[in-house]
């Protein structure tokens, strides 16, 4: 609980510590299946992870990091990229109307996308699950999921929550990860 005579908290430190950039990142590749995107609701940023199931491993083949954004931008880039049908497992707050009058779910389905029903894990249970998911080496990463790989590596915990005061940016896009492996 000390470090170099400085009282640090016990649960301060890297969240996802299992995550190994050299063991779980390497080229994969969108090939035929079920396409997944783990989707969190936010303007900034609005973020999707998009992940397919292959021999009992899940491959991140590929990532959306929108800044000041909507769901409307967010379906029209993961149709743009080829996504567009896919199994979104979103955050749970979709399910709450916006000032547009309708659901982040309504949109998303009204854009030709599934929408898998979902109930946030609480945050410790997430972030241990893709840790022993890393431990088990089931996760692969595509080298070109940048910002997921960023957040993986520093996201850490402060005052026993997910630290996203120190960069406001991070959180979103490995929540993303979370809510999909979760499901």
């Amino acid at each position: 609980r000390f470090l170099l005579g400085l009282y640090s908290e016990v649960d301060d430190g890297i969240v996802y510590y299992s995550f190994d950039r050299d063991k779980h990142v390497c080229d994969t590749n969108k090939r035929a299946g079920t396409i997944f995107i783990g989707m969190d609701f936010n303007v900034d940023p609005m973020t999707a992870v998009i992940f397919q199931s292959l021999n009992n491993e899940w491959h991140v083949i590929d990532e959306v990091f929108l800044r000041n954004s909507d769901t409307y931008k967010m379906c029209h880039e993961l149709i743009r990229k080829g996504y567009g049908g896919g199994q979104v497992i979103p955050d749970s707050t979709a399910r709450n109307r916006k000032t547009s009058g309708k659901s982040d779910i309504n949109i998303l389905k009204e854009n030709g996308f599934n929408v898998v029903a979902t109930h946030n894990p609480f945050v410790r249970d997430r972030t241990n699950n893709l840790n022993r998911l890393f431990e088990a080496d089931r996760i692969k990463i595509s080298p070109k999921a940048k910002k997921l790989i960023n957040d993986l590596e520093r996201v850490s915990w402060k005052d026993g929550k997910l630290d996203q005061k120190t960069d406001p940016l991070l959180t979103h896009i490995s929540d993303c990860l979370g809510y999909g492996m979760w499901k």
